[in-house]
C-alpha cells in the first residue's frame, strides 16, 4: 500500500501486479467490488517497494491512489485524508489475503517492466502531477507545482498533455521519455488539450 489515503472516483485505486500471479484473477473480481472504483494493472515492476519482491519472483500487489499537489510537502495534513476510503482499501486488503490464504504458494508470472520509475535521465521538467489512473491519451494533469514552468505558463490541473515539440506522447511514460530529450534552455513550444480545445505555449526549459 503506497498512499491510499486520498481515495475519490475519479483518481481510482490502482492496483498493479495483477498479472504477477493467476491466482489474482481469481482472488479479485472488480465486478464484485461495489465501493470502489479500480484500475487494475499487470505490471509487477514499478516506482514502490512491491518492484523489489517482483525481481525476486514474488507474486505482488500494489495498491495507490494516485499522487496529488501535496506529495511529499507539508501541506499534506490529515484534514486531506479520505478516512472512509482508506477502511474501504484495507477491508479490500483483508478480504484478498483472506482469499489468498486458500491458494498456497501462489504462483508467479513475469510481466511486462514498469518503466515510470526509471525515468530518471531528463534534467528539465514542466513542474505538474500526473494523473496516474487516466486512460486516455497523452497525460492528465492532478496538480500543478507552485513557481515552476506549468503555473507560470497557466496550466492547471485537467488540462491533458499531449506533445512536446515534434514529440506526441500517449501516456506518461512516453512523457518522461520525450522528457529526457530536452535540456535546460531549450525552447520548444507545448501543445495541450483544455476540456474540448487544443492550445500551445512556448516554453523555455530553465
Amino acid at each position: 500500500m503506497d498512499m491510499i489515503g486520498r481515495y475519490d472516483t475519479a483518481r481510482k485505486l490502482m492496483i498493479g501486479g495483477f498479472g504477477t500471479s493467476p491466482a489474482w484473477g481469481k482472488i479479485i473480481q472488480p465486478g464484485a467490488i461495489k465501493d470502489l472504483v479500480i484500475k487494475l494493472d499487470s505490471a509487477g515492476s514499478g516506482p514502490s517497494d512491491h518492484a523489489s519482491f517482483y525481481r525476486s519472483n514474488i507474486p505482488v500487489l500494489f495498491l495507490f491512489t494516485n499522487s496529488h499537489p501535496d506529495y511529499h510537502k507539508a501541506t499534506d495534513d490529515w484534514q486531506k485524508i479520505n478516512y472512509a476510503g482508506e477502511v474501504k482499501i484495507i477491508r479490500l486488503v483483508q478480504d484478498i489475503i483472506n482469499a489468498s490464504s486458500t491458494f498456497g504458494q501462489l504462483a508467479f508470472t513475469k510481466t511486462r517492466e514498469q518503466e515510470v520509475g526509471r525515468s530518471a535521465s531528463f534534467t528539465v521538467s514542466l513542474g505538474v502531477v500526473p494523473d496516474y489512473g487516466y486512460t486516455g491519451t497523452g497525460v492528465r494533469i492532478d496538480g500543478i507545482s507552485k513557481g515552476k514552468l506549468a503555473e507560470r505558463i497557466g496550466l492547471k490541473a485537467g488540462d491533458v498533455l499531449l506533445q512536446l515539440g515534434d514529440y506526441k506522447f500517449v501516456d506518461v511514460q512516453a512523457y518522461m521519455g520525450v522528457l529526457g530529450k530536452f535540456k535546460k534552455g531549450d525552447a520548444t513550444r507545448l501543445r495541450i488539450k483544455r476540456d474540448e480545445e487544443e492550445k500551445e505555449f512556448d516554453i523555455t526549459f530553465q
